[in-house]
């Protein structure tokens, strides 16, 4: 049986139009660019459709317009896009530790908010020494506490690919491109990434096999 990655390349899903929302709670942070009183809770449309959930990942401000932007997938070849595929990685983490235990509770606002302020801190000073206080990301608001421990849940090793999340950029990108991280903000989106089922890898596979065996009988 062959095995194959479900991607082993960031690779582009898309151009999509993506309108973003953002609501409360706020509270004061500290970006490369200055210090800011802003939102901690992002949604985005995309192409029109329902609103679903997303992460700020820019020092960058927002856009009140529809916007383009390209979707891509999270894994390690983000670095050839000229993005610390790390620090991306270690953001869907967050992005999913924020899904599978705030999403749907009382706790929402809470967690969207701590989630948004991890988020932050690993794309702005990577995954080294989570710090709060200082760095060219720091913020002492009233969720950084709560991000501090979603951050001590954190695994010994960050997945490889996120199949949850993908990253959307503007000014759109393609194969080859570098992401630009200076005009609008750049989210982190939910948005599932189909992965093939296990038959359907069997049967790839075993029809790949049959063809080299084919070809060497001929």
């Amino acid at each position: 049986m062959l095995v194959f990655p479900m991607y082993g390349n960031a690779y582009i899903i898309g151009n999509v139009n993506i309108s973003e929302t953002a609501s409360g709670p706020t509270g004061y942070a500290t970006f490369p660019s200055g210090t800011y009183n802003v939102y901690l809770g992002y949604d985005v449309r995309i192409d029109g459709g329902p609103l679903t959930e997303a992460f700020c990942v820019e020092d960058a401000d927002s856009s009140s317009s529809t916007i383009a932007y390209t979707l891509m997938t999270i894994d390690s070849d983000l670095w050839s896009f000229g993005l610390n595929a790390s620090n991306y990685l270690a953001a869907a983490w967050v992005a999913d530790y924020y899904w599978n235990n705030y999403y749907g509770t009382a706790s929402y606002d809470t967690g969207k908010a701590a989630s948004q302020d991890a988020v932050w801190e690993v794309i702005f000073d990577g995954i080294a020494g989570f710090d709060l206080s200082t760095g060219s990301f720091h913020t002492s608001n009233a969720y950084a506490s709560s991000a501090n421990t979603i951050w001590s849940n954190r695994p010994t090793t960050f997945p490889t690919a996120s199949y949850t999340w993908v990253l959307a950029v503007n000014p759109t990108v393609t194969a080859g491109g570098t992401v630009e991280t200076t005009k609008y903000q750049n989210y982190l989106v939910r948005y599932e990434v189909p992965v093939p089922e296990p038959s359907t890898m069997l049967l790839l596979g075993l029809g790949l096999i049959g063809l080299a065996g084919a070809r060497r009988k001929r």
